[in-house]
Order: structure tokens, then sequence, then C-alpha cells
């Protein structure tokens, strides 16, 4: 069997300090003690020439010119931003050369945290795709001019200084309604008759024309005396016939009706007759004859309806006494 020899085989070695104070021979390798990094001469160059470069882990303190070890091409992520060593020095921030992402500093940049931002005002027409527009959705998109409104000109347009506005063409009077006015050109208004006038632009009710108002849409307090309103009629206030009245009298309302009483005559004269003729109802004058008798001169209405004439003469009276109220003479006549 063949011998086997060993040989250890060790490189220049000392502080990245001590190789940049060297320069290598030609093909020697020289190794960094703290850096822990390998080079190789090539006889004239001082420290000589790294045999690989490295990607420095990113920094969280400090910053990049902080790394003197680094070498040539070297690269280290720094503030969120890549860089790598392209000069002779790593504690020049020129010696660095930015390796991320170019901006325009128009549209896009980097903001103060290092991170890619849209700059504000920046997004034009001529940046904008038509869909951002939707279909039917009231705008319109052009490339030169940008996103607008999307006016008909005919029922929307714009005016002189841009804004949004009706267009405001006559509406045909036939799309006016029951109860209108007007259109096709001429102002639009209520339409009216004679029941109805304006006080200060206000539609007030003036007259009702014949048969269009009932009794109960009268109010019962603005009846007067003599009337009264009883469901949908209006009619004469009615005393006497056949109902029964007290005759004395201690009040009346409004109407001169009674409402309280002391008894004594229990029914009011009327001028019905139960039999369903008409009453004998009699109108004349007083006249005193030669004999100094009172006389009455009188037409009577019989049952039949038709007028008799008649002269009456006094027969006396009758007297009733009322209590509080005092007592009544009831002048009696005969024929």
């Amino acid at each position: 069997m063949p011998d086997i020899e060993i040989v250890k085989l060790k490189l220049r070695r000392g502080t990245d300090a001590q190789r940049q104070s060297v320069t290598l021979e030609q093909g020697e390798m020289g190794y960094t003690t703290d850096a822990k990094r390998v080079w190789v001469g090539d006889g004239f160059t001082p420290g000589g020439h790294v045999t690989g470069n490295l990607v420095h882990s990113p920094i969280t303190v400090g910053s990049r010119t902080d790394l003197t070890e680094a070498a040539l091409n070297d690269i280290v992520y720094d503030n969120n931003l890549l860089y790598q060593l392209s000069g002779a020095y790593a504690e020049n921030e020129d010696s660095w050369a930015f390796i991320g992402s170019q901006t325009d500093g128009t549209t896009l940049d980097y903001n103060a945290n290092n991170k890619l931002h849209v700059l504000s005002n920046s997004i034009s027409a001529t940046n904008l795709h038509p869909s951002v527009v939707k279909d039917n959705g009231g705008l319109t998109f052009n490339s030169n001019d940008g996103i607008s409104a999307n006016v008909d000109n005919t029922t929307i347009g714009l005016t002189t200084t841009g804004s949004l506005s009706v267009i405001q063409d006559p509406i045909p009077s036939n799309l006016i309604g029951n109860g209108l006015s007007g259109g096709s050109g001429e102002d639009l208004g209520v339409l009216t008759t004679d029941s109805f006038t304006f006080d200060g632009l206000k539609l007030e009710f003036n007259n009702a024309p014949v048969g269009t108002v009932q009794a109960c849409a009268i109010d019962y307090t603005t009846v007067t005396n003599g009337l009264s309103v009883t469901g949908n009629q209006l009619g004469m206030e009615v005393i006497g016939g056949n109902v029964v009245h007290p005759f004395n009298t201690a009040g009346v309302d409004i109407h001169g009706r009674v409402t309280s009483t002391e008894s004594s005559i229990v029914q009011n004269l009327s001028g019905t007759n139960d039999g369903g003729d008409y009453a004998n109802i009699f109108f004349g004058s007083l006249n005193a004859d030669s004999n100094d008798e009172l006389t009455v001169d009188a037409l009577s209405g019989n049952g039949a309806g038709s007028s008799v004439a008649i002269q009456l003469s006094s027969a006396g009276f009758i007297q009733i006494a009322s209590g509080n109220n005092g007592n009544f003479a009831i002048p009696v006549f005969k024929f």
C-alpha cells in the first residue's frame, strides 16, 4: 500500500486591519480572524481581493456606514432599502449604491419610512383605465379630460361655470293633471272656480256652489236663535208642537228655550191638531163697539185650509197664578 502523508496547510492570517496594511503575493491567501473572510493577493493590491461577497443581516441599530468590514459588492438591507457597496470605503455613504426599486418622484416615491406610496395629486386622466367608471352609472370617462357627469343636454346640462343644471324646457300642457293649470310655457297654478280665492298667495274658500254643502258641515255653534241643525238638515227651532214644555219658568237658554220650571201649566199652546187637520189660527185687530165691548175683526183659518171672516168679542180673562213669577191674564173671546 502506498504511504499517505497528511499535510496541514495554514493560510496567512490576522485582523482585517492588518490585512489592509499587507500586500499579499500573487495567489497568496489570507484570512481575517475578526471578519472571518478569505482574501487572495495579486502582488500589488493592499489586502488582496475577497474570495466571496456577503449579504449582511438587516441593520436594526446604526447604519450601513458602520459595516467597516464590508467588502466591495457586499449587500445589506438598511432601513427598508437594499444597498450594495460599490466604493472602497464602507464608512462613506457615497460608497453604497441603492439597488431597490426606482421611482419617478412624480406619481410614486418613498415616504419617511422608505415605503413606496402614491404621491398626492399625482394620478392624472392618462393614468386611469376606463373601467374606473361604471357603465350607466351617470359618469363618463375621457383619457384627456378625466371623469365627468354624463349629461344629455336635454334634461340635464352644464352651466358656464361647470355646474350641473336642470334644463328648463316648457312642460307640455298635456302633462298637467287634474286640479292644475299652465304648461307649454305658462306658469303652473291651481285650477280654481269662483268658490275659491287667493289671499296672500293662499288658497281660501270663498263661496259654496248650490247643492255642495250639507247641513252636517255647519258648526252648530254658528246657528243663531230660531234655527237648529238636526243630522243633515237645517230647520226652524220648534216649541210647542204637542211636545210638553213647562209654561212657568225660571230660566231660558241662549235660544230662548225653557230650561227650568215651577209647576203649573204643563203644556204650551200648540198650532197642531191631533186629527191631522189644519188648526184654527186667528189673525185680527182690536176694536171698541158701541157698547164699549172689545171686539176683534179676524180671519179664521179653518180645518179645511180656507179663511173665513169673523168677529170676536171679549168675554173676559183667565187669570193664572204662577207663584214666584206672578199672575198671568189670558184674554178670552167669543164668536
